[in-house]
Order: C-alpha cells, then sequence, then structure tokens
C-alpha cells in the first residue's frame, strides 16, 4: 500500500511539475556536448561551427521538428581569419607566453615569425616629440612597437591610437597592445598584412627589449557555414519564433579553445530544449513555432543578417521573436533589449514572473545592434533579446567553461518562456 502512495506522489509531481529537473539535466548534457573540445569552440578553425551545426541539426531530426526546405540547413558564405597551428609568444627570449591567459592575438593578424626588437611608445617617449623624431623609418619597419597610453597626454597621439593599432599607420612589424583589462578576444572577417598581441599589463618585464613570435593565418574568402531552422505546426499559421546563435570565437591556434558556455552555448541549449518540449504532441502551440539557429552573430550578426535577407517562409508571418543570448545565470534578474518598443509584452513578462515569483527581477532596455534580434527588427518584425544577470563575468575568454556556467535561473526562466508564449 506505501509503495502504492509513493507511486501515485511521485506521478503526481511528475505531471504537475514536468520541467522540474529534467530540463536542467537535458541542459547540462546538451551544454558539456556543445563546450566540447570536439566542437573547437564553434568557429571556423577546424570547422567546429560546421560541427556544432551538424549536431544542432541531428537534434531537430530527434525532435521531428518540420522543415521549410529540404532539411533545417540554411547555407551561406562568408570570409574568416583562422589560426589552425601553435601559436608561440615569448619576450626577452624568454619562456613562452601562456595563450589566454597572458597574452591573445587580434583575429585578424596575418602570418609572422621571427625574433624582433621592440620599440616601448609611452608617455614618457609620446609625450616628448624630439625624442620621437630621433627614431627613424627604417627601425621602426623592422621592429614591433608596444603602444601604452597610461599617463600619456599628448591628445594628438591619443586620437591616433585606434589607428595605429588597426592600421599600422607607422609601418611596424607587428603591434604589441598593452591590456589593464581582462583579455578579450572577437573573430574577424578580415585579415591584416601584420600581427597585434594583446600582452596582459603582468607579464610584461620591466625592461622590453625582444618578442618572439610564431604566428600562421590562414584566410578563408568563401567559408561555407549555415543556420539551422526547424519549425513545430500550431493551430495558426503565424509563427513565434524562438532563435539564438550557436557559433562562438572558434580557437586562437592548436589547443586554445573558447568553449563559450555562457556565449552562447547557453542560450542554443535553451531554444533545443524549448524545441524538445514543443515537439511533444501534449505541447502543441495555438501558433506555430519556429526555432533558429544563426551562425556568424561573432562576426556581426552575419547569420541573422542573411537569414531576413533569405527568408524561409515570409517576415510578416512572424508574430513575435525572443532571441536568447547569454542566459547562464539569473540570480539579479534579466534584461529585455527593446523592450521600450514593446511595452505591453514587457509587461506580459513582468506580470507573468511576479505572479509566478520566477526570477529576482525583469528589466527594460531600450534598442541594441547586439544581437541577433537586431535584424529582424530592421525589418519590421517584432523582436526581443532576452539576457540573464548575474555574478557570472566570464566573457569571449578561455574560461567560459560548460562546467563553470551556475545555470541557477534557467529552469524558472524555461517556464517564463513558456508562460509568456500562451499570452499570444
Amino acid at each position: 500500500m506505501n509503495k502504492f502512495i509513493n507511486i501515485l506522489i511521485a506521478l503526481t509531481i511528475t505531471l504537475l511539475f514536468p520541467a522540474s529537473g529534467q530540463d536542467l539535466k537535458f541542459a547540462r548534457k546538451t551544454l558539456d556536448n556543445l563546450c566540447s573540445p570536439e566542437f573547437h569552440g564553434r568557429g571556423y578553425t577546424n570547422k567546429g561551427d560546421s560541427i556544432a551545426a551538424s549536431y544542432i541539426n541531428k537534434q531537430l531530426k530527434k525532435f521531428r521538428l518540420k522543415s521549410f526546405s529540404n532539411g533545417y540547413i540554411q547555407d551561406y558564405f562568408i570570409s574568416a581569419n583562422t589560426f589552425p597551428e601553435k601559436i608561440i609568444v615569448s619576450l626577452n627570449k624568454s619562456e613562452e607566453l601562456i595563450p589566454g591567459y597572458d597574452y591573445l592575438i587580434t583575429a585578424s593578424s596575418g602570418s609572422l615569425e621571427g625574433t624582433f626588437p621592440v620599440i616601448v611608445m609611452n608617455h614618457k617617449l609620446l609625450d616628448h616629440p624630439e625624442k620621437l623624431k630621433k627614431i627613424n623609418r627604417d627601425t621602426i619597419i623592422k621592429s614591433f612597437i608596444l603602444i601604452d597610453t597610461l599617463h600619456l597626454k599628448n591628445k594628438g597621439f591619443k586620437d591616433a591610437y585606434n589607428d595605429i593599432i588597426n592600421y599600422n599607420i607607422l609601418g611596424a612589424k607587428g603591434i604589441i597592445q598593452l591590456e589593464y583589462k581582462d583579455l578579450i578576444y572577437r573573430p574577424s572577417t578580415i585579415e591584416q598584412t601584420f600581427p597585434v598581441v594583446k600582452i596582459s599589463r603582468g607579464v610584461l618585464p620591466d625592461s622590453l627589449k625582444t618578442i618572439t613570435v610564431k604566428i600562421k593565418n590562414k584566410y578563408e574568402k568563401e567559408y561555407h557555414t549555415r543556420n539551422v531552422v526547424g519549425f513545430v505546426e500550431g493551430e495558426l499559421d503565424s509563427f513565434i519564433v524562438f532563435s539564438a546563435h550557436y557559433d562562438h570565437l572558434g580557437e586562437m591556434g592548436e589547443g586554445v579553445i573558447f568553449p563559450g558556455a555562457n556565449d552562447n552555448g547557453s542560450g542554443t541549449t535553451m531554444v533545443l530544449n524549448l524545441a524538445k518540449h514543443f515537439s511533444r504532441k501534449k505541447n502543441k502551440p495555438k501558433y506555430s513555432i519556429a526555432f533558429m539557429f544563426f551562425s556568424a552573430e561573432e562576426m556581426g550578426l552575419l547569420g541573422s543578417t542573411y537569414y531576413v535577407n533569405n527568408p524561409l517562409f515570409p517576415l510578416d508571418k512572424i508574430k513575435f521573436l525572443i532571441n536568447l543570448d547569454m542566459v547562464g545565470s539569473g540570480e539579479k534578474g534579466i534584461k529585455i533589449v527593446n523592450g521600450t518598443e514593446y511595452k505591453t509584452c514587457f509587461e506580459k513578462l513582468v506580470k507573468i514572473n511576479k505572479e509566478n515569483q520566477y526570477l529576482h527581477d525583469v528589466y527594460i532596455r531600450g534598442p541594441a545592434a547586439n544581437s541577433d534580434h537586431y535584424p529582424f527588427y530592421n525589418k519590421g518584425v517584432n523582436s526581443i533579446f532576452m539576457y540573464t544577470l548575474g555574478e557570472y563575468a566570464e566573457y569571449h575568454n578561455i574560461f567560459d567553461k560548460a562546467e563553470s556556467l551556475p545555470l541557477n535561473e534557467y529552469e524558472d526562466l524555461f517556464r517564463l518562456l513558456l508562460d509568456f508564449v500562451k499570452t499570444f
């Protein structure tokens, strides 16, 4: 009798709280896969993005989602600068610096190998034009220049800083960019003829004389990438859309991987979880729901921009789009980009959250071109971008790992999204 009662209680709990535990377990497994070394940071070195797209494609097949064409894949091409071989950087011919910890290179860097003298350009030099005049061009073109703007008073040089870094207007062999804050990496669609090495201030020797580098880039002018799109048919032919970018930064040389757990393994995982939920017959939605996974967001919203210019169904069929990007924390609530543009929908989210006490709070924000909602918004599609707020701070570095991401409000956010869809 007691055994029967226990089974009955367990069954009742499962029916009342179907998402509890199951979705978090799914999320952890999915996130672990997306951030594993086999996915190469979901970037363009070793075709990490293609591996991720194939994984998402298999998941949509498993959930038996419908497709808008012959399969879920939307192919297109981009340009990408990649670094398939090991990168070496050392200062004053000493031990190699540790990539990701001590230094990064900018993703537009060109190939270079050798040991080169370093010209340190700091306030001691740049604030004294007479000293600058003593450095001739022949010396500069054979050297790396280190730019340190700390304590610099020369406003003209400060204004020229970006041109020196981005375009090497001084004509140096390479540039050393001194970083006083966290090292941040971003992929690039362009290839420069020179490398830029971003070095953490803490590892810089008191007297820097030389830098040794071994950097080999491979520029892919026509790189084949893909969006992945599927849908669940509802009772009406208009669409609610959930979107996320699945790409990340990839690799910076052999073995240096940017896992991208929060950005945006978390959003990709959430959209896959929603696809799994709505694929079940008992959860058939009122409106059709499309699930869109974009590549090349980190390159400048290229995947979503390609999609809105080549939509798989008319954009005016989209009733509302919810873009999920960096949703791996949440103990301080969530922020809604474009919330000011869609006050009614924002207030629905606030009301649902307050009634169910899901998250700490729901905060409003205005329009911003900071994720894949923006190309849709630019085309007149009702769209918001949602991200979580919390203590987790890893961003565009090698430390944004699946095992570090708390997912402490994942299930509550999942329930909030389900309830929000019901309001349409």
